[in-house]
């Protein structure tokens, strides 16, 4: 009887280390767009429509992505799947591309990245802050 409380309670406390603290209801085909960047050591926010590019990240019920990078005269895709974490009490999507590219918003040769999720609304990609980059805030949007 000992060992099936003991094996219980290690359920429980397994259940609630991995729970998502704040119950975020990612759910299925979210579409994001680059709302701002906070330029990284001086920490100034420049608008979307500052920037000489457009971004978007759009997430589909298998658990796949696609990230998206358009300039004036071109246009960059990738993609990938994605999951859910949970680190230090936040909650992220790991974002793990197909193959290379610059896209990738990371310190540091990898295929992935994390976004933290601030509320159903908005994204955060500090990916390049601690190598003194810009933090991209993304919020989402309806097509």
């Amino acid at each position: 009887m000992r060992r099936l409380l003991l094996i219980l309670v290690g359920m429980i406390l397994l259940a609630s280390c991995t729970k998502s603290k704040g119950g975020i209801n990612f759910g299925p085909e979210k579409y994001y767009e680059l709302s701002y960047i906070n330029s990284g050591m001086s920490s100034q926010i420049i608008d979307k429509d500052n920037l000489d590019f457009s971004e978007s990240i759009e997430f589909f019920p298998d658990s796949t992505f696609i990230k998206k990078r358009t300039y004036r005269d071109s246009t960059s895709i990738a993609d990938g799947h994605y999951s859910s974490r949970v680190l230090n009490g936040d909650d992220y999507l790991r974002l793990y591309y197909n193959k290379d590219t610059y896209l990738i918003q990371t310190c540091g040769p990898s295929l992935e990245e994390y976004l933290r999720i601030i509320n159903e609304k908005e994204l955060f990609n500090g990916g390049y802050m601690p190598c003194d980059g810009p933090g991209y805030f993304y919020t989402r949007s309806k097509r």
